[in-house]
Parts: structure tokens; C-alpha cells; sequence
């Protein structure tokens, strides 16, 4: 469920060797029989500030085991992210975060499963705190997704609803927390923004801050991306957009100009054959097409494939009305403001945009019904 910032990756190796002692002991399982143990890091500076993969400057360290021991320097250079590598093939690996300074205990239980806790600074003692809020719902998650089949959207949300709550408690009751700004990852981009604004000066010292920093950037481009859209949708809705026009050929051959049918209802259907979706919508906009007779001009605008997959498409459809092809133009996309297939515009008879609908949406025969009736 987290965000992960840090995908795996080739990296510049730096092996050295600790000294007997360090800033982390990390405690093995008893039956560990390797004789040295690799723990991987990288800067929290690095991760945020690296334009290419060698800058992100992974270091390995290759450490001696003694009595299911071994014992690991913190990087003097900064915060990091520390991952220990399991002697066992694994997608889950220990880790924790680390600053010059810290001494922690690092107690693995078991490497398969992989359970293992780590202790002895606020950071990560409040990351146990909240992974024992989260881990046993995310453990439940995870059953219910391995032991049956399908899983509804129902049982899904219920799940989400109580992780959820579970971070909103844990900052709740830890404002302070420098665990505070790596928790709110999990959140959806509302509920983050909200507790990303509200963030105590305390947590906001955090070094995971730039975790946070960076989700919230990406957060304040999406509500921009969909205030904008909503501003459209209800620029569409007024009515006084001029649909934006075009010529394009028929199966004929024939150049077809929307300014045809000034005068008409329109409803221009952006479709392509490999869209399953725009298929699947052919059976109601052929049963509108059929109601409202000449009270309608549908125009099927093919996209995104040859004029031969395009002339295939409408003769093994049936589609009645009138097809033109666009084929792989991307004009017609940026002039509708078109995210995806199948789109559809409603054109009234004085050539304004009244409605656009993105996806196969029953209610956009609704609106149709309301605007021709």
C-alpha cells in the first residue's frame, strides 16, 4: 500500500567492511547460518535530488556475523534509508530509516515471513507504533485477496475505510510524530492534502518530510487538473462554447465539415474498433439513433488506427449513421479536450458544445433525451 519512492535498481556498489561495533546492532535469527550479512543504503538526499540512476549512489556495506550478530556505521553523510537483504528469496526486505547520531536495534524474527521490529529512536519507535495499527489490516487485505476468487468493491472499501482510519488515529494521537509525514502517504489525495496542510511544525522536521513534500506537489497537480476539467465540464454545460470545428472524409471519400449540420442536433461518437468499450456502446446509440430518426445527426469519428482497420470496424459493426475517420490526427483530441474512448459530444442546433462525456455512461442518453425532447 505505501508509495514507494525508490524502485530497485542497478547502482554504483561501494562494499566495505564495519568494525566489530556500530550505530545499529542487528540482532539475526537463531538458526542464521551465513556468515556475513549485506545492508544496502541510499541518502534521502540522493532519492529526492538524483537526475540519473548512477547519482542515487547506493552504498553496500558487507558485515560479519557472530552469534547471530552483526553490527552496521550509520552513513555520516546524512538521513538514509538502510535495507537489509534476506539470505532467502524474498520480494520484502528489512529496512529502516537512520540518522548520523542514532543507535538502534534492528531484532529480525524471522526472514520468511519477515518479521522484524526496530527500536531506539523516536522514528522508528513511533514506526512500530503505527505498523502495529496498519499491518494487521493490511495482513487481513492480503488473505482476503489469496484465498478467494474475486472480492467485491464492498469488502475492498470496508478494508481501505479502516486503514485509513487507523493513520488518521495514529497522527491524531502523535501530531508530533516524525512518522507523521511517511503515514499520510497512504491517504487519498483529499484527506492527504488535508493532513499535509494541518502537519505540526514538529513533524514537518521530519526527514521524511521531502516523502511528503513531493506526494503533496503531485497531489496540488491533480485537484489543478481536476479543478480545470470541472471548470470545462461546466463551461460545456453553459452552453456557449462553439463546437470546435472540422473536415474530415466519409467511406465515400467525400469531405464531410460539421458546419453541415448547423441547424440539427448533433452527436459526434469518438470511437476506434480496438476501443471494447466504444463496442460496447454501439447497441445504445444505435437504439437512440433509431428513436429520434431525423431529429439527429450521429457522426462516428474513427481514431487511433488505419482507414483500413477503420472501413473493417463499420462493416463488421453495422454502424448506421454517418462514419468519418480522423485516423491518427491529434488535433480533433486537443480541440474536444479528449481523455479517453469512447467520447461523446452533443452539439445543439445553433453548433454550441453542450455536453461531453468521457467513457460508456448510460446517462448521457438521459441528457440527450433532455436536450432533443
Amino acid at each position: 500500500m505505501k508509495k514507494l519512492l525508490l524502485g530497485a535498481a542497478v547502482c554504483l556498489l561501494i562494499t566495505s567492511c564495519s568494525s566489530d561495533k556500530g550505530d545499529v546492532t542487528i540482532h539475526l535469527p537463531k538458526d542464521f547460518q551465513e556468515k556475513t550479512l549485506v545492508v544496502s543504503h541510499v541518502t534521502i538526499d540522493n532519492i529526492f535530488n538524483a537526475t540519473k540512476q548512477e547519482d542515487l549512489k547506493v552504498v553496500y556495506d558487507t558485515l560479519p556475523v557472530k552469534d547471530a550478530m552483526a553490527y552496521l556505521t550509520l552513513d555520516a553523510a546524512g538521513a538514509a534509508r538502510y535495507n537489509i537483504e534476506s539470505p532467502v528469496a524474498s520480494r520484502m526486505e528489512a529496512d529502516f530509516y537512520a540518522s548520523p547520531g542514532d543507535k538502534l536495534d534492528v531484532m529480525i524474527e524471522s526472514f520468511e515471513p519477515l518479521e522484524f521490529k526496530v527500536k531506539g529512536s523516536e522514528l522508528m519507535d513511533d514506526m512500530t507504533v503505527m505498523l502495529s495499527l496498519t499491518k494487521p489490516i493490511q495482513n487481513e487485505y492480503m488473505d482476503l485477496v489469496n484465498n478467494n476468487d474475486s472480492v467485491s468493491e464492498e469488502e475492498t472499501k470496508r478494508i481501505m475505510d479502516r486503514y485509513d482510519a487507523a493513520i488518521k488515529k495514529f497522527v491524531a494521537d502523535h501530531p508530533k510524530s516524525p512518522v507523521v509525514p511517511f503515514a499520510i502517504l497512504d491517504l487519498s489525495g483529499d484527506d492527504f492534502k488535508q493532513a499535509f496542510d494541518n502537519m505540526t511544525p514538529e513533524a514537518k522536521r521530519s526527514i521524511l518530510m521531502p516523502y511528503a513534500e513531493l506526494y503533496n506537489r503531485q497531489v496540488e497537480e491533480m485537484q489543478s487538473e481536476r479543478g480545470a476539467e470541472e471548470a470545462r465540464k461546466a463551461e460545456v454545460a453553459s452552453g456557449t462554447i462553439t463546437a470546435p470545428g472540422f473536415t474530415l472524409p466519409n467511406l465515400e471519400g467525400k469531405q464531410v465539415s460539421l458546419s453541415d449540420f448547423r441547424g440539427k442536433w448533433v452527436v459526434l461518437d469518438f470511437w476506434g474498433s480496438w476501443c471494447g468499450w466504444c463496442i460496447k456502446g454501439f447497441p445504445a446509440l444505435k437504439k437512440a439513433y433509431k428513436e429520434y430518426g431525423d431529429k439527429i445527426v450521429v457522426i462516428g469519428i474513427d481514431c487511433n488506427e488505419s482507414e483500413a482497420e477503420w472501413r473493417e470496424g463499420v462493416k463488421k459493426h453495422q454502424i448506421p449513421w454517418l462514419n468519418v475517420y480522423n485516423g491518427h490526427d491529434t488535433k480533433l483530441y486537443q480541440d474536444y479536450n479528449i481523455e479517453g474512448f469512447p467520447t461523446k459530444a452533443i452539439i445543439n442546433p445553433e453548433g454550441k458544445l453542450v455536453d461531453l462525456t468521457t467513457g460508456e455512461d448510460p446517462t448521457f442518453f438521459d441528457r440527450l433525451a433532455g436536450f432533443v425532447k
